[in-house]
């Protein structure tokens, strides 16, 4: 049984991976709290700072894959501090990993890492956003995310010493979509469906990123970096790589799960939406 080690635990992200984690793998979590954003205790949580890199050090021995989902957020400081502090969480959960001899990490990245792209979408200037063009971010916290995924290719291209699998998932937007709240604005519906991926799909992203032998690129390198979204009709960011790489096979279309908003609020009169 592999044992992974899971950061930022009680985390949106971690939370809604946790249940097939806990099926396949000897985890250790860890986090700063032991409650989710709501309240609700996370069974097995180890409470700890990834920030103190010496002090969590001694969970790393013997880990062999780390899931680095450990996000800090605060009003009290502006976003280029707070996203400074995020990518030293990064790259110390790289660090520990390759000192501990783990063989991988998944690095929970954004969408946000290539945003700027959704600009030339909508404009109908660009179709598809693909894993391999430059990260071109607009906000700090896609700025950082572009961050850890480039320090991810360090650790995988053997110039430290060794090579650190690594794969970034840039989750598009795993939740519940809540769609009534942008019904005056179709580009963001669309958007929203494109976006979306279901607990399932996300889940076995997580699962198959963290299996699969064999990731590197064409060039030798283990390094993925792959868009986190379900088998969308609407989707505008490719996840043709990760179907090729470690075979995921999506389950679940945005256009089936919300097909009564889509009626309600894109499809046009007498093509059975509302009238």
């Amino acid at each position: 049984m592999r044992r992974v080690l899971v950061t930022g635990a009680t985390g949106e992200i971690a939370v809604q991976v946790l249940p097939a984690l806990r099926e396949r793998y000897d985890l250790t979590l860890l986090d700063v709290k032991d409650t989710t954003r709501a309240g609700d205790a996370v069974a097995d949580v180890t409470i700890a700072d990834l920030a103190d890199l010496e002090a969590c050090r001694p969970y790393f021995e013997g880990i062999d894959v780390v899931v680095h989902s450990a996000h800090v957020w605060s009003r009290e400081q502006n976003e280029f501090e707070i996203e400074m502090g995020n990518i030293r969480l990064a790259h110390n959960a790289y660090q520990l990993a390759f000192d501990a001899g783990a063989s991988r990490v998944i690095s929970v990245s954004s969408n946000h890492a290539a945003d700027w792209y959704e600009q030339p979408i909508w404009k109908k200037q660009l179709e598809l956003v693909a894993p391999d063009m430059p990260a071109r971010a607009d906000t700090y916290y896609g700025w950082a995310k572009i961050c850890y995924e480039a320090e991810g290719f360090l650790f995988a291209c053997g110039a430290l010493g060794r090579k650190l699998k690594v794969v970034q998932l840039r989750p598009g937007a795993p939740r519940d979509l809540g769609l009534d709240r942008f019904a005056d604005d179709p580009v963001r519906v669309h958007r929203e469906l494109g976006a979306w991926i279901s607990v399932r799909d996300h889940q076995q992203l997580f699962v198959k990123s963290i299996e699969t032998a064999d990731i590197e690129d064409e060039y030798g390198v283990p390094f993925q970096i792959f868009y986190g979204i379900s088998d969308n009709t609407r989707a505008f960011w490719s996840i043709a790589n990760a179907r090729r790489v470690v075979g995921y096979d999506p389950q679940d279309n945005s256009e089936v799960e919300y097909a009564d908003e889509v009626r309600k609020y894109l499809l046009p009169r007498g093509a059975g939406g509302e009238a």
